[in-house]
C-alpha cells in the first residue's frame, strides 16, 4: 500500500477531496480504522473531513462533534496550566517540585539534584513511564490495577530511587508518572483540585465546551468506541490518578478551536502560555528534534514542525503545527494504530502518519522512509503513549 501518489493529493491543505481519499483508503482498503476525522486550521479558517463510523456495531457516522479520547494531548493542557501559573507568579518553571507538594511527598533526586517542574513537563525527571502494575501490560488485570492505583502507593513509589534512563536517551524518558506528579504539584500550589484548575484556567477560557474528563450525557451519545488493530472493540481509557497524563476527551470541533488558540498571533486568552511552552527545549535523542513543555518539535523535510500524539487503549489523535505558515492539522482515529515498526513514532500508522504527511507532504505515510522516529524507551509492552 504505497502512499507516494497521495503526496500530490494533499500538498494543498485546501483539497478536502484528497484528504477524504486518504481516510477512505485507511478505513475501507487498509482496514486500519473504523472511523476517522481531520480538522484543518489555516489562516484562522477551520475545516473538517470525516469518514467511517463512531462504533463498529452501528451506522452512526463520525462527525466534527464525535467525542474521541485524545490521550497524551492531555499533557499539553497540563503544561498550559503550568505556564499560566508561572506567568501569574505563582511558581517558577525551575522550582523543585517538592516546593509545591505536601511535606509528606518526598521525591527521589535525579542525577543528584532535585527534580524541577520543567523536568517533569519535558520528560527529563528520570521517572519511568509508569509504576509496575499487576498482570501483563494492557491485560484486564493490568488496566484495573492502573485505574485503582492509589496516591499513597504513588507517594511510596516516587520516594524510592529509580534507575537512570538508558544512556542512549540522553536523560529523556517519556513519563506519564511525571505528568501525574506535576499535576499533583499544581493542585497543591493552586489550592484546588487539578481538574477544577484546568477547566477554569485553560479549557473554559477558550470556550471548549466538550473537552472534559467526564463526558455529559449528551456527549456520551456521541462517544467514539475504541477498537483494537483487528477492529474488535476495546475498553474505554481509565487512567485513575494518572488522568493528567492522558484522560481528556474532546471533539474535532473543540480541538480545531484549541489549535487556533495556541497558534501565534491568535490573541487568545492562552496565547502567552502557549508561547511559553516552546521557550523550554531539551534534547530528544530518539527523535531528530527537541522536547518542549508538552509539545515535541521535530525536524523534517520541508522544515521543523510542532506535534503531540495521543494513543489510548483503542484510539489515537495527532496534532501538528507549522507556526510560520499558521497552519494546524488534527487527525483522529477510533482504532489503536499499528505500532510495530521501529521507524515510527509512538503515534504509529493510524493518525500520526497522516497528520505528519498533511503538514509535510514530503513525509510518506505507512512508515515508508522519511522522518526519523523513535520507539519510545521505557515503554510497557508496546509503544503507545497513553
Amino acid at each position: 500500500m504505497a502512499s507516494a501518489a497521495s503526496a500530490t493529493d494533499v500538498a494543498d491543505l485546501d483539497a478536502d477531496h484528497a484528504i477524504l481519499r486518504i481516510l477512505e483508503r485507511r478505513i475501507q482498503v487498509e482496514k486500519r480504522s473504523v472511523g476517522m476525522a481531520v480538522a484543518v486550521v489555516k489562516s484562522g479558517r477551520k475545516r473538517f473531513v470525516t469518514c467511517g463510523r463512531e462504533r463498529l456495531g452501528d451506522t452512526q457516522r463520525v462527525t466534527p462533534d464525535t467525542v474521541f479520547e485524545i490521550g497524551s494531548i492531555t499533557k499539553v493542557f497540563t503544561a498550559l496550566l503550568l505556564a499560566d501559573m508561572s506567568l501569574h507568579g505563582e511558581l517558577a518553571l525551575d522550582d523543585p517540585v517538592t516546593r509545591h507538594l505536601p511535606p509528606d511527598f518526598p521525591v527521589a533526586k535525579h542525577d543528584g539534584r532535585e527534580v524541577t517542574l520543567a523536568d517533569l513537563a519535558t520528560h527529563t525527571s528520570g521517572l519511568p513511564r509508569l509504576p509496575d502494575f499487576r498482570g501483563e501490560p494492557f491485560s484486564p488485570e493490568w488496566n484495573e490495577s492502573l485505574a485503582r492505583y492509589s496516591i499513597p502507593e504513588f507517594k511510596t513509589w516516587v520516594a524510592e530511587a529509580h534507575p537512570p534512563p538508558p544512556v542512549e536517551t540522553g536523560g529523556w524518558w517519556y513519563s506519564n508518572a511525571g505528568y501525574a506528579l506535576l499535576a499533583m504539584a499544581l493542585e497543591h500550589r493552586g489550592g484546588r483540585p487539578f481538574e477544577t484548575l484546568l477547566y477554569e484556567r485553560v479549557i473554559h477560557p477558550l470556550g471548549l465546551r466538550e473537552t472534559t474528563f467526564h463526558p455529559t450525557s449528551a456527549m456520551s451519545r456521541r462517544l467514539a468506541e475504541g477498537h483494537n488493530p483487528d477492529l474488535t472493540p476495546s475498553p474505554p481509557n481509565n487512567l485513575g490518578i494518572f488522568a493528567a497524563a492522558g484522560a481528556l476527551r474532546s471533539t474535532p470541533r473543540d480541538m480545531a478551536r484549541f489549535a487556533a488558540a495556541v497558534l501565534p498571533g491568535s490573541h487568545s486568552r492562552i496565547e502567552k502560555s502557549a508561547q511559553l511552552l516552546l521557550t523550554v527545549q531539551r534534547k530528544m535523542p530518539w527523535v531528530d528534534g527537541q522536547q518542549a513543555l508538552g509539545w515535541e518539535i521535530r525536524n523534517a523535510p520541508g522544515g521543523p514542525f510542532i506535534t503531540k500524539d495521543g494513543v489510548t487503549w483503542g484510539q489515537t489523535v495527532s496534532m501538528v503545527f507549522d507556526t510560520r505558515e499558521h497552519v494546524a492539522v488534527v487527525v483522529f482515529s477510533n482504532t489503536l494504530p499499528d505500532l510495530k515498526f521501529s521507524n515510527l513514532s509512538s503515534g504509529g500508522v493510524g493518525a500520526a502518519d497522516i497528520a505528519y504527511h498533511l503538514i509535510r507532504p514530503q513525509i510518506p505515510m505507512n512508515g515508508e522512509g522519511g522522518i526519523r522516529y523513535y520507539r519510545s524507551p521505557g515503554s510497557i509492552g508496546r509503544d503507545g503513549e497513553i
